[in-house]
């Protein structure tokens, strides 16, 4: 083989495994849905990788593209695969928010491929460093083409979404035309790799910036609650479920039998008409402890959690958690009174949410009288067969010790619902046995239960499986909401009780946890008759409770969108 064609070759190779991403996504991102944005899209991409020839010579060329792009290939490409699209703001931030326990329970589960992986960039960077330390491109003939086709592809962009602006937002102004062009323009670059994975990375580090900052406005933050009037035992709790589909519980007309238990229980209501605010659990958890509402994202660091509101009305707050510790809740866990976390997370076998148990009896076994207790859950967050003892493997056949990543598939649905519906199952034993544990302790207590969002399962012909994905469904928004009550409390508040067994048939979503608890505990705000007659009216335990008119729904792309119209009624 002459050195002509061997150079040919090994250009042709360290390129394709520099586009590798970029030519998946032509095959499987679904915004790639016509010829012409398929063109555009590998346009660009060529474009993007030529462009640093201009100033580079080869052998640096190769290195430098390499170190900037191989590494973040699989964060790329496992988006693409997931969720048929380039990784967003949120599933960089899934990335960062992974400790190296679940990041080694992946990589073994993919061993083989790790091997490939590794292969491909020794063999890159092997290849690169051999090569000639010429230029790729003459550089006065690159510069006259970069200076004539970036200043058209530019005006192009900036024309068609001109046309796109006016047309789907109505615009008239010239000005506010050009503006949104330009940033439709740009924002392009948050899906084309590798610029995404960069771009997303500052905004995910701005954020946290930002949030530490938000905090510090918070030392005197007041709700203006008045303390409790009385020193009687109360107990209030709040599970954070995870990944629960409203669909796969039998207490919300589901065929399988997945809550025997609960079925059983007396002072058991269900709403089956509530949804999530998001399909992720770093945008949906902060608002369901907060008053802020999902629409004012940007405000969720500017007032103090649930928890402490209950703080300030004299009750000892506690927070239990089996998931991993997440950056949005360090300084709420900085608060509490007393928190505790299992030390476990989503990528160790055996970890069960029964393990709170032993903490929570010792909380109840205290000498506070007046207690409010976050339990935050596992669920059923993937691995399903993962999530639940063996003698709640009822539905079967599941995946076995042999499972590997692959298998998430559409051929293998039967074994993902077989798996998610035990682990439903188990959450059924969970919630029964808390209840059990609250039960026996003989005074006023209340259990309001709802999951973060739901699950996909390959429930459509869109083949959408697990959660994070960027199109909503009504299986990742539409969740189970229980609520149970004691004896106790319904003789101490019979109203209260009516009330919410009355508003069983509402239609809301998670905004109503805050001001339902803060009510069913009958705190009042001091002084302040207008926000404590516009906060009954969204607790279920109040007769002025009314539903909201529109309900929104936070996507993974961080978009703003109203309820489908399949889940109006």
């Amino acid at each position: 083989m002459s050195s002509t064609s061997r150079n040919i070759l090994a250009r042709t190779y360290l390129f394709l495994l520099l586009a590798l991403p970029n030519i998946y996504a032509v095959f499987v991102a679904s915004d790639l849905d016509s010829w012409t944005k398929t063109l555009s899209y590998i346009v660009v991409v060529a474009i993007g990788l030529c462009i640093p020839m201009l100033f580079l010579r080869e052998r640096v060329y190769f290195i430098v593209a390499g170190i900037l792009c191989l590494f973040l290939a699989p964060i790329e490409i496992a988006s693409l695969y997931l969720n048929h699209s380039p990784a967003t703001v949120t599933f960089v931030g899934f990335v960062y928010a992974t400790n190296w326990r679940e990041t080694m329970g992946v990589l073994a589960a993919v061993w083989p491929l790790c091997i490939c992986l590794l292969a491909l960039w020794i063999s890159y960077f092997v290849i690169a460093a051999k090569r000639p330390n010429g230029w790729l491109i003459p550089r006065r003939i690159g510069l006259w083409v970069a200076g004539i086709s970036l200043p058209i592809l530019f005006a192009g962009a900036i024309l068609f979404f001109s046309v796109y602006a006016k047309r789907l937002y109505h615009l008239q102004h010239t000005g506010e035309i050009l503006t949104l062009a330009k940033d439709l323009t740009v924002m392009k670059f948050n899906k084309i790799y590798p610029y995404n994975i960069y771009l997303n990375t500052h905004r995910v580090l701005d954020n946290r910036r930002k949030a530490r900052h938000a905090q510090t406005a918070l030392s005197s933050f007041s709700f203006g609650l008045a303390p409790s009037q009385d020193t009687l035992p109360e107990i209030y709790v709040l599970v954070i479920g995870e990944s629960g589909r409203s669909e796969n519980f039998s207490l919300n007309g589901y065929e399988r039998m997945t809550n025997p238990r609960l079925q059983k229980r007396s002072n058991v209501v269900s709403y089956n008409k509530m949804f999530s605010q998001a399909g992720t659990t770093e945008q949906s958890v902060p608002h369901m402890i907060s008053r802020i509402p999902i629409t004012q994202p940007e405000q969720i660091y500017t007032e103090k959690s649930l928890p402490e509101a209950f703080q300030e009305a004299g009750y000892t707050s506690i927070w239990l958690t089996n998931k991993s510790r997440a950056f949005y809740l360090e300084r709420i866990r900085k608060a509490m009174d007393s928190y505790y976390e299992t030390g476990k997370d989503m990528s160790v076998l055996n970890n069960y949410d029964e393990y709170l148990f032993a903490p929570l009896k010792e909380v109840l076994a205290s000498d506070a009288n007046k207690l409010f207790i976050v339990m935050h859950t596992m669920g059923s967050h993937w691995r399903y067969d993962t999530r639940y003892p063996v003698a709640f493997e009822q539905f079967t056949p599941v995946f076995g010790s042999d499972f590997s990543l692959s298998m998430i598939n559409p051929a293998n649905r039967d074994k993902l619902v077989n798996a998610y519906d035990n682990t439903i199952l188990y959450t059924d034993y969970f919630l029964d046995s808390l209840i059990q544990l609250l039960d026996n302790k003989d005074v006023p207590a209340l259990m309001l239960y709802m999951p973060d969002h739901g699950e996909n399962l390959y429930d459509d012909e869109r083949q959408l499986v697990l959660h994070g994905n960027y199109s909503t469904s009504q299986w990742l928004i539409h969740v189970p909401f229980i609520v149970w009550f004691s004896d106790e409390y319904a003789a101490q508040h019979p109203e209260k009780v009516q009330q919410m067994s009355a508003h069983a048939a509402c239609r809301d979503n998670a905004s109503v946890i805050f001001p339902s608890m803060i009510d069913a505990a009958g705190l009042r705000y001091i002084n302040d008759t207008a926000s404590d007659a516009a906060w009954r009216t969204r607790s279920i335990f109040s007769e002025t409770y009314r539903s909201p008119d529109t309900l929104w729904v936070m996507t993974a792309e961080s978009v703003l969108e109203t309820l489908p119209s399949s889940l109006a009624d």
